[in-house]
Order: C-alpha cells, then sequence, then structure tokens
C-alpha cells in the first residue's frame, strides 16, 4: 500500500463508506503505517469534514451546526462563491441555503437593488436584516439544533408559499451517481422542494466535497442547476460531474 496520505485517506474513506465505522488499530495494519500515522490522517479528515473521530477509530460525519462549520475551508468557499456573483439578480425573490459557504454571498446580495431572499437559517436571516436594501424572508419550521436549519412540515408550506427567481445552495458532499447530499434528509428535503420551485439554481462548493458521500441526496434539476467550485472548470476533478450539471464554473 502506498505510503502518500491522499491515497490513504481515500482508502480510509471508502472504507468508512462502506461499514459506518473504522478502526486506528486495523487500518495501521491494512495500509502497513504507524497507528500515529492514522490519526494524524483523521485529523485532517475531521477537520475537512470527511468523518467524525472517536476513541480508537473514526465514523461517518455527524451533521455540524453553523458556528461549527463556519471557518472550515474558509478560502475554498470564498473562491466557489465569487463565481456566482454575476448570477445575482437586481431584483425578485432568491433563497439562499445555511450553509457557511453562502453566508459569504450575502455582501454581494447587498449591494443590489431590490432581493427578496429567503433562509431556513436564524443566522443567515440575521446578516440578511443587516443589510438595508434587501427584504428578509425566515422560512419557519422546527429548529433542527444539529445544523441550525428550519426543517418539517412548517418549512415545507412556507416554500409552498414563494415562487423563487433564482436558489443558492451548497451542500455537504456529492458525488457523480447521487448529486449533491446533505448530512440529515431533512436539510435535503427542504433543498429539493426549493430547487423545484426555482426558476434558476445554483450551487458553490469547495471541492473537498467532491465525492462525500451523507445519507440525504437530493435533484436540483440538471437542466437549470449551475455547479461552481474552488477548482479550475476544465480540472480532471470535475470530469465526472460535467453531465448532471447545465454548466460547471
Amino acid at each position: 500500500m502506498t505510503d502518500l496520505p491522499q491515497s490513504r485517506q481515500q482508502y480510509i474513506e471508502t472504507a468508512l463508506q462502506n461499514s459506518g465505522s473504522v478502526v486506528i488499530s486495523l487500518l495501521a495494519k491494512e495500509l502497513n503505517v504507524s497507528e500515529m500515522t492514522i490519526r494524524r490522517d483523521l485529523k485532517l479528515m475531521e477537520d475537512a469534514g470527511i468523518l467524525s473521530r472517536v476513541h480508537g477509530g473514526a465514523v461517518a460525519p455527524k451533521p455540524i451546526s453553523y458556528g461549527e462549520r463556519l471557518n472550515r475551508n474558509a478560502i475554498g468557499k470564498a473562491k466557489a462563491v465569487a463565481k456566482l456573483e454575476s448570477l445575482i439578480p437586481d431584483t425578485g425573490t432568491l433563497y439562499l441555503d445555511g450553509s457557511t459557504t453562502m453566508m459569504g454571498l450575502i455582501p454581494r446580495l447587498a449591494r443590489c437593488r431590490d432581493l427578496q431572499v429567503a433562509t431556513n437559517n436564524v443566522d443567515t436571516f440575521e446578516l440578511l436584516s443587516e443589510c438595508r436594501n434587501l427584504h428578509p424572508l425566515l422560512i419557519g419550521g422546527r429548529l433542527d439544533r444539529r445544523t441550525d436549519n428550519l426543517v418539517g412540515g412548517l418549512a415545507r408550506r412556507s416554500v409552498l408559499a414563494i415562487a423563487f427567481d433564482a436558489a443558492f445552495f451548497s451542500c455537504y458532499g456529492i458525488t457523480p451517481d447521487h448529486g449533491p447530499m446533505e448530512a440529515t434528509l431533512e436539510d435535503a428535503e427542504i433543498k429539493e422542494l426549493v430547487a423545484s420551485r426555482s426558476q434558476a439554481v445554483h450551487i458553490a462548493l469547495d471541492h473537498g466535497k467532491l465525492g462525500r458521500v451523507v445519507p440525504g441526496a437530493w435533484n436540483p434539476g440538471q437542466e437549470k442547476t449551475v455547479l461552481a467550485t474552488d477548482l479550475a472548470p476544465t480540472d480532471e476533478l470535475l470530469a465526472p460531474y460535467r453531465g448532471l450539471f447545465a454548466r460547471i464554473l
């Protein structure tokens, strides 16, 4: 087995997807490296949101609260979301999800003339409220303390009351087979419903989310969805995704 960190971590991620958990001592034997090396790999992978460390090993990632997500992969998030600036309309009704990636879009929204902006995240709603020329809308619902998003029946009813000109999302993970995915089924449900009621859908993510598998798959609508990442559009890592979206930025 190669001793390259990237190859080891891909092996660990595959093992985690197959079984839901991994054990440090077993990984060290399988990969022919020290347990300390495996611990370093797990720490890096936890920082990237790929897994959650536990005593003696790691488990599949748990949902992460807004505050915990805030500073993860900040540079990659900023590069991805900057590509969407030219796609923001000056007027109309938008949806902004509760991701910390989309939080970076708010200063750009503040330059628009007359936008209604809906979200199902209270922290995002408060930031939108600070922009005097925006008209923020809070999608009501049950607070999911795992993610700090509002979900459930009331959230669905709120979304069904609105027609969106465009929706802006990030996602917890994405694969060529399943498309975008969330760590909770409840988040995935709301995002797919919003996407179905939006004329245009935009997804921004850092490349660390490529290939990450979590339970809640959702369909944004291929023909109307643009994907923006922190990579060049021609990067080979994006090759498997080119048929899934109308455009990749």
